[in-house]
């Protein structure tokens, strides 16, 4: 199966910088994304201590399509498999995806629906997902709040089973009621 490794993550994030430097040097904070420095990152397998200034390149408008490219390495450990990254990843993708502000949060968003889809239990020896689910559940306000953003997703509504998928994740019961009046929700 293919991989990515943190030689991989590291360089995308390394990349980053060097074309970026502010987001390492000084960055912009944002607050979907306090505590992110307090994280120590390199503990993680597959994780380098570079990705506050990822995470910070996600808010910047100028640097924000690159550091999605990065956040892609660092999350995902091969086709349809989260890395050990991702459960710690996941409740700043949840405030970045909430802040209608931010550049592609769209995209956070769809990367939040994958988190959860992926989380499902299905191998023991992934313990990333029962990981995963946990930190949906600890941040389940901010599920609410996704599910209740007529914005999101961009482009189309929210299918039944992402819906589904993050009421799973996120502990939530799925007689919770989300959007009311919209298509396939209590009113």
């Amino acid at each position: 199966m293919c991989t990515v490794g943190r030689a991989a993550v590291a360089a995308a994030i390394a990349d980053l910088v060097a074309a970026y430097p502010h987001l390492a040097a000084d960055p912009s904070p944002h607050p979907a994304l306090v505590g992110c420095e307090e994280v120590v990152w390199s503990e993680l397998p597959g994780c380098t201590d570079g990705v506050p200034a990822l995470l910070y390149g996600l808010v910047d408008p100028d640097t924000a399509e690159v550091a999605g490219r990065a956040l892609s390495l660092l999350v995902m450990a091969g086709p349809m498999q989260i890395s050990a990254a991702m459960p710690a990843v996941v409740p700043y993708l949840l405030r970045l995806a909430a802040d209608p502000e931010v550049p592609r949060r769209g995209l956070h968003f769809d990367l939040v629906l994958v988190a959860a889809a992926l989380s499902e239990p299905v191998d023991p020896g992934e313990p990333e997902r029962a990981r995963c689910r946990a930190a949906f559940e600890a941040d389940a306000v901010w599920v609410r709040r996704l599910l209740a953003d007529d914005q999101l997703p961009e482009g189309e509504p929210l299918r039944q089973d992402e819906r589904d998928s993050l009421l799973r994740a996120a502990g939530l019961g799925p007689d919770w009621p989300g959007r009311p009046g919209r298509p396939g929700r209590p009113g």
